[in-house]
């Protein structure tokens, strides 16, 4: 399984350097005009946050993997709907940080484990019950094997966010990391992303169109592994 270390070295020194930007996104606390601006410019991120909680549904008593836990907004929110343990792993030491900081201020560190490791070396000793991977994909120039490790990972939900070509959005996006020298970014179409689905093994996908940005999908397909983990059983 081939590793690109100086691409994902790229990804990993952009998101130490914007980790508290970018945590900001989600932030409704912040200043007025921050809000409407990332409410307004960044709808998809907030859609695409409110679809995968749909299609994770009850997590009570589940186990949660979070690949690229980014500063933790999601694997404290599985958390706070009663994930009996979600493992959030990231590359970046100012992201993780802040993923700490995330859960304990909602009172759910205990059931939140946040390593600090590259998700295609790092090794794993249970199954998880969902896997999802939010902002991921856009990083990924192999993305096949990463997402059948995630679903050999996964007894039932795999939930992946793809971004769309866009005729607007694609080509300024990729000059801006170009420029800025956070490197490249990866734009797919919606067969793309079946393909994807296909050669990593999922079963009964379906794509789901992110609207409010007109490009982007987000993937929800079934795992691989087995329904019980070595710390014990996967189901509530």
């Amino acid at each position: 399984m081939t590793v690109n270390r100086s691409h994902t070295e790229t990804v990993r020194r952009r998101f130490e350097h914007d980790a508290a930007s970018f945590d900001a996104i989600y932030r409704l606390d912040r200043s007025w005009s921050s809000r409407w601006f990332n409410r307004v410019f960044r709808k998809a991120i907030f859609e695409r946050y409110e679809i995968t909680f749909a299609e994770a549904g009850d997590v009570g008593g589940k186990a949660v993997l979070d690949v690229g836990c980014g500063s933790g907004v999601y694997s404290a929110d599985f958390a706070r709907r009663g994930a009996r343990r979600v493992v959030g792993v990231d590359f970046s030491a100012g992201m993780l940080e802040i993923a700490g900081q995330e859960a304990a201020a909602h009172g759910v560190a205990e059931r939140c484990e946040f390593r600090r490791e590259d998700f295609m070396t790092a090794s794993f000793d249970e199954a998880f019950d969902v896997a999802i991977a939010m902002g991921v994909f856009d990083y990924l120039p192999e993305p096949v094997p990463f997402l059948a490790k995630m679903a050999s990972l996964t007894s039932a939900q795999v939930i992946a966010s793809f971004p769309g070509h866009s005729l607007v959005r694609e080509p300024l996006r990729t000059w801006r990391y170009r420029l800025s020298g956070k490197g490249a970014v990866c734009f797919y179409h919606r067969a793309d992303v079946a393909r994807i689905a296909a050669a990593a093994g999922l079963r009964e996908t379906r794509i789901i169109p992110i609207r409010s940005s007109g490009t982007g999908f987000i993937l929800v397909g079934g795992g691989l592994a087995d329904h019980v983990s070595r710390r014990g059983s996967a189901e509530p």
